[in-house]
């Protein structure tokens, strides 16, 4: 049992959370307006506290320091952690659940830590507004993949290249894991940010990640589009609907249409 400090910083800026991994943080949970770093106990240093110190700096982030608990986090995870059911379409489980033989496509995901395991209602949304397309053939790119339950669905729905990537390596060892556990084979997996990427296009880019990612990236999404093609967003609640909104449109995107569960949206675009 692994036993973890929390840094929490007053800010989500990709590269500082990219430069904290390098440190050897495990994992990052991204909030509306900061970001929760964890790292196990052994990896602490006298040393290390001083490269935060200097990163934080760097970027203008403030940060506090809280040791958790001593607790078996996968144990917790598990205890509570529900399948997401979608209709017939999709159902999506832990391992230690049995397989749903009821849906169409039954995708089991083991994230590795209890932290960043995602909203619920984000992910019921984008699995939603995903029946309604066709995916045979189609290039796709996961963006900010967490566990690639997305990229994996899409794979099972006949796609041809796809992408997935995340700022966290955590996250992209476990989508590989997730994707191997699935029998899915054919998901290009990296650990990056989109400015990483070659200047590929892609048929249908889904993008379930934050409000501030979303607007930040919102050109670097679109270079990766041609006309006519197809970026479904989630992560956005209602009070962002319009700043979100106004972006995209900014960048070439008509909407095509808007989902909502609890206090979240997933909207559903077309390049024009």
């Amino acid at each position: 049992m692994q036993n973890y400090t929390k840094y929490t910083f007053n800010s989500t800026n990709e590269i500082l959370v990219a430069r904290l991994f390098d440190l050897g943080f495990d994992s990052f949970q991204e909030l509306e307006n900061s970001s929760e770093g964890y790292i196990r106990d052994d990896m602490i240093t006298v040393e290390l506290n001083a490269s935060v110190n200097e990163i934080a700096k760097e970027y203008d982030a403030e940060y506090v320091v809280e040791k958790l608990e001593n607790k078996n986090w996968n144990e917790i995870w598990e205890a509570n952690f529900e399948p997401v059911t979608v209709g017939k379409f999709c159902a999506v489980r832990a391992d230690f659940h049995e397989a749903n033989g009821s849906v169409a496509n039954d995708i089991i995901i083991n994230p590795k830590m209890a932290f960043g395991t995602g909203h619920h209602e984000t992910t019921y949304m984008m699995i939603d507004t995903m029946s309604d397309l066709d995916f045979e053939g189609k290039s796709v790119f996961d963006f900010g993949c967490g566990t690639a339950v997305l990229a994996i669905l899409a794979k099972r729905l006949g796609s041809a290249r796809t992408l997935a990537i995340d700022i966290e390596r955590e996250s992209a060892s476990n989508s590989a894991e997730n994707a191997a556990v699935n029998n899915v084979g054919g998901i290009d997996i990296r650990q990056a940010v989109i400015q990483d990427l070659e200047p590929d296009k892609f048929n249908i880019v889904l993008a379930n990640i934050n409000r501030k990612v979303l607007l930040n990236t919102a050109d670097m999404i679109a270079s990766h589009q041609n006309k006519g093609d197809i970026l479904l967003v989630s992560g956005v609640m209602h009070q962002d609907e319009q700043i979100v909104e106004t972006r995209f449109n900014e960048t070439g995107y008509k909407r095509h249409s808007i989902k909502s569960r609890g206090d979240w949206l997933c909207i559903r675009y077309s390049r024009h």
